[in-house]
C-alpha cells in the first residue's frame, strides 16, 4: 500500500475528493462497501498518518453506502486506532473490526481470517467524463450578415509547426475525461513541482461513477 504524499507529492485533505473502503471475509457473507468524504479521513490518506484525531465520529456519520454494502462497520463504528492510517483498526465495535494484516485480517468480524479481501480507494478532483457531444448551433440566423473587410491582410496567418500535446493524466478521474473508460493500470504524473516520477495505478473506472485510484 502507500499514500498520496509520499508517492505523489499531495499535502491537502484538499487534493482527495472522497476516500472508498471495501471488504470482504470468508467468514461471514457480509461486505463493507462505502465512501465518505470527511476531511480527516481524506488527510489520512494523502499522509499515511492519523495525527492522533481519529474519532468514530470520522466514521459513523456522513459515509454513503455503494453496491452491496450490507456490513454493521462503518455505521456501528464506537472505537478507534490512531495507529498506521488505515491497517491497525482505524474502526471498529465490540464485535466487528477492520483490521489489515499480513498473517490475519478482519473484515467487519472478530474474527481473524487469511481469506480476507480488503481495499482502499482514492477519488481526486477533476473532470469525470469526456464530452458526450458537440456544442449545438445556433437556433436562429444572425439578422445581417457580417462586412467584408476593406482591405486584404497583407500576409496570410502562419500554421503551427507542431501539434499541441497533453501531458500524462494526474488522476484517474482526468483519464476518464479523455474517454478511457475500462478499469485496468495507467500510469498517472506526480503533483506539479514536486519532482516525484511517474506511478503506475489501477483505477476503476465503474463503481460511483468511476475515477477511483486504488491505494490499498
Amino acid at each position: 500500500h502507500w499514500h498520496l504524499g509520499p508517492a505523489l507529492g499531495y499535502n491537502s485533505a484538499n487534493d482527495v475528493l472522497d476516500v472508498r473502503f471495501f471488504c470482504t471475509d470468508s467468514f461471514h457473507s457480509r461486505v463493507v462497501h462505502f465512501k465518505t468524504s470527511n476531511r480527516h479521513i481524506r488527510g489520512v490518506a494523502v499522509s499515511g498518518s492519523q495525527s492522533n484525531r481519529n474519532s468514530p465520529s470520522h466514521w459513523n456519520t456522513g459515509w454513503t453506502a455503494l453496491s452491496g454494502h450490507s456490513g454493521y462497520l462503518p455505521a456501528g463504528t464506537t472505537s478507534v486506532s490512531n495507529a498506521n492510517a488505515f491497517v491497525a483498526v482505524p474502526f471498529t465495535t465490540t464485535n466487528s473490526s477492520w483490521h489489515i494484516h499480513s498473517t490475519a485480517a478482519y473484515c467487519d468480524s472478530s474474527v481473524p481470517s487469511e481469506r480476507s479481501t480488503h481495499q482502499v480507494w482514492v477519488r481526486l478532483p477533476g473532470p469525470t467524463r469526456a464530452p458526450t457531444s458537440a456544442p449545438t448551433s445556433p437556433t436562429t440566423n444572425p439578422t445581417a450578415a457580417p462586412t467584408s473587410p476593406t482591405t486584404s491582410p497583407t500576409t496570410a496567418p502562419t500554421s503551427p509547426t507542431t501539434s499541441p500535446t497533453r501531458t500524462t493524466p494526474a488522476s484517474c478521474a482526468e483519464y476518464m475525461y479523455w474517454g478511457h473508460t475500462t478499469s485496468g493500470t495507467y500510469t498517472i504524473r506526480a503533483k506539479a513541482g514536486s519532482g516525484l516520477p511517474d506511478r503506475s495505478v489501477y483505477c476503476d473506472m465503474e463503481e460511483d461513477g468511476g475515477g477511483w485510484m486504488l491505494l490499498y
